[in-house]
This record gives C-alpha cells, sequence and structure tokens, in this order.
C-alpha cells in the first residue's frame, strides 16, 4: 500500500511540477494572451470560461503525446536512465490514460464552442502527436519527419485551435505558428543532439544521428536564428497591439530588456563562476534562452493584466499564467538532462 501511494505522489509530482508535466504546455500563454490582447469577436463575458476549456485541452493533449512516447520509448527510457511513472503501471491502466486525456480535450474544446475547424486542427494535432511515438509510422525514427512532425502538432494546438476558436485578426495566424513552430524545433533538435549517443547505441533513427553532430548543431544554431526572427516579430506585434495602455506598453518593455539582460548574466556570468552550466545554457545562445523564457512566460502575465483591470475575472488566467511562469522558472534553474 505504502508503494503504491509513494508511487501515486511520484506520478502526481511530475504531472504538477516536473519538465514533462503540464509546464510543458506552457507555450499556450503566449497565443492565448495575444488573442484576448489584441481583441476578439468572441463576447467579453464568454473569454474567460473558453480560455479554461483551451487550457484542459492543451493540457490533456499535451500530456497525452507525452505519456505516448514515455510507453512507446520505455527501453530506450530505462537504458539512459529516465525514470518514467506511466511504465510502472498495468498496460490496460497504462494505454487507457493517454486515450482518456485525449477524448476529455476534444471535450473540452467541444464544451468552449468548438466548431469543426477547431476539432479538425486539435485532430490533426493529436493525429500527429501519437504517431511522432507509434509504430509502424513512429516519425520521430525517419529522419527530419520527427522533428517536422513534433513541431506541427505543437503549432497546431498552440496556433491555429485557439485562433481558431476566438477567430481574432487573420495576420495573428501566421506569427502563432512561426512563434511556436521555430521555438519547438529549436528545442527538439537540441534534445536530439543532447540524446544523440544514447539514441545511436539504441539504434534510435532520430534526425541527428543520421546527421551527425556537426550538421544538427549547424542547423540547431539555424533554427535558433529563425526563432529569434519570429519572437522579434511577435513583441512588435504585442507592442504595437497594447500601445493604448502605457503602464503596460513600458512594463513590457522593461520586463523583455530585463528579462533578455537576466539571460545573459547567468549564462555568461553566474553560471561559468559557480560551474552551474548545463547541457541547455552551453547549446543554447543567450539571446535565444531569453526571448523565449519572456515571449512565452514572463510576459503572459503582464499582458492579461491589462484586461484584468477592465474585467477583473481575468484575474484568475493573470494567476495561472503566473504559476506557470514560477514552474518553469524552476525547472530552468535546476535543469537534468535524465528528466
Amino acid at each position: 500500500m505504502g508503494k503504491a501511494r509513494n508511487g501515486f505522489l511520484e506520478a502526481l509530482l511530475q504531472v504538477l511540477i516536473g519538465p514533462r508535466g503540464i509546464l510543458k504546455m506552457g507555450h499556450i500563454w503566449l497565443p492565448l494572451s495575444l488573442i484576448l490582447v489584441g481583441g476578439t469577436p468572441i463576447a467579453p463575458g464568454a473569454r474567460l470560461s473558453i480560455s479554461l476549456y483551451l487550457l484542459l485541452a492543451v493540457v490533456c493533449k499535451g500530456l497525452s503525446s507525452i505519456l505516448v512516447n514515455d510507453l512507446t520509448d520505455k527501453e530506450i527510457d530505462a537504458a539512459a536512465g529516465k525514470k518514467r511513472w506511466i511504465v510502472s503501471l498495468p498496460s490496460p491502466a497504462g494505454v487507457s490514460i493517454p486515450v482518456i486525456l485525449l477524448a476529455v480535450a476534444a471535450l473540452a474544446l467541444v464544451l468552449a464552442g468548438g466548431r469543426a475547424a477547431v476539432l479538425a486542427a486539435f485532430s490533426a494535432s493529436a493525429l500527429l502527436g501519437v504517431l511522432y511515438s507509434l509504430k509502424p509510422v513512429r516519425f520521430k525514427d525517419r529522419g527530419w519527419w520527427g522533428p517536422m512532425a513534433y513541431g506541427l502538432s505543437a503549432a497546431l494546438l498552440h496556433g491555429l485551435v485557439p485562433w481558431s476558436l476566438f477567430r481574432p485578426a487573420l495576420i495573428l495566424l501566421p506569427l502563432l505558428l512561426a512563434v511556436v513552430l521555430a521555438d519547438k524545433l529549436a528545442q527538439i533538435l537540441f534534445h536530439q543532439i543532447l540524446d544523440l549517443e544514447a539514441d545511436k547505441a539504441m539504434k534510435v533513427g532520430s534526425w541527428a544521428v543520421g546527421a551527425g553532430r556537426g550538421r544538427a548543431g549547424r542547423t540547431l544554431r539555424l533554427i535558433v536564428s529563425i526563432a529569434l526572427t519570429a519572437d522579434g516579430s511577435v513583441l512588435l506585434y504585442l507592442l504595437f497591439t497594447i500601445k493604448g495602455h502605457p503602464l503596460h506598453f513600458w512594463l513590457i518593455v522593461v520586463a523583455s530588456v530585463l528579462g533578455v539582460a537576466a539571460s545573459w548574466l547567468y549564462v555568461k556570468v553566474v553560471s561559468k563562476k559557480r560551474g552551474a552550466s548545463t547541457e541547455l545554457t552551453d547549446a543554447l545562445p543567450w539571446p535565444y534562452l531569453g526571448m523565449s523564457y519572456v515571449l512565452f512566460y514572463a510576459l503572459p502575465p503582464l499582458m492579461l493584466s491589462a484586461l484584468a483591470r477592465l474585467d477583473p475575472r481575468m484575474w484568475l488566467l493573470v494567476a495561472l499564467s503566473a504559476l506557470w511562469l514560477l514552474g518553469r522558472s524552476f525547472n530552468y534553474l535546476f535543469y537534468d538532462p535524465k528528466k
């Protein structure tokens, strides 16, 4: 009984505060806050409930994809010393949890008023997320198809689904798709390079294994440059959109500058002096780490607070996005590639 209880608590902690739990779905906060700040034809009274349903759908779909990957990669993860709670469950329970999560996600979007376009975008994202890991397709073993399936699944979920749900200005759609896709491609390529030797030993056909460390590193630097360009474009769009709120405009400017400066200070000074460098800070440039952190996590609470001053109910979203910010900050500071 005690062992089962400990296993449940460990699984709960991994889901709630672990780097592969709900915190990993934090990319949704940037699209959601941009859409709400930029304007939507959805009635103000319905925006909070739709936002909460959207958050539930994103979290459930994201967890489902992660758990499918954990189940299919259990031998590879075990060989690399990675512990995944889902593999300790009996097979029927382990398989049913991702399925239930996908069903809950779809139901949440239906309750949010999602029409055919929303459900189609969600279905495409879910299918790519499952086929990324699941045989016989298993995109992650098919070279460049792996990163593209991973990135497109995320871009559809975090970009097209919320855009279709709230129906904001058309110009926002390519910005959302580009900024999420580029960031997710950078993330997956970084992890493929990090796991290159282990994947090679386990005969995993990732793109990085086929390309080799040199070519994979050059491609990662190119993707990071594209991601930085997308980040800058989104930041300019945000500043133009929120210029009618002078206080929040300058708060966003200051927060952006301080966030990027803090990234430089930590990567170039603090981590070097304390010997606290990680694979994350060594492989990825500080401007990218700073801009990605600022845009996806630090700015959403500020953006949403501008709306909360007009509609106090939005303070709930401010609080939730702030909790995501705190959790992700903790994950970054104590980054462990084995988790």
